[in-house]
């Protein structure tokens, strides 16, 4: 079971994932940032596992609700490792 996914620069996280106010993780394919493209996951669970299935995929992240493709970790350990 996945229970965080984040941003982590120089060691700290500085992002992470929220679901939106639909409730859901919005996640993107690699180059796509529009809405059309979106992917509407459920869980943490489902975010993870498009974000392992396409390596380069985005995912929205709090603070500032940024589309984040670097440095994603999934229960600490680097999205690139999984």
């Amino acid at each position: 079971m996945v229970t965080r996914i984040e941003k982590v620069e120089d060691g700290m996280v500085v992002q992470r994932a929220e679901p939106a106010s639909d409730g859901f993780y919005h996640c993107y394919p690699e180059g796509q940032t529009m809405a059309k493209y979106m992917t509407r996951c459920s869980s943490l669970e489902e975010a993870a596992e498009f974000l392992t299935k396409n390596k380069r995929g985005r995912i929205r992240m709090n603070p500032d609700w940024s589309l984040i493709v670097e440095n994603i970790h999934i229960d600490g350990k680097p999205r690139e490792s999984l």
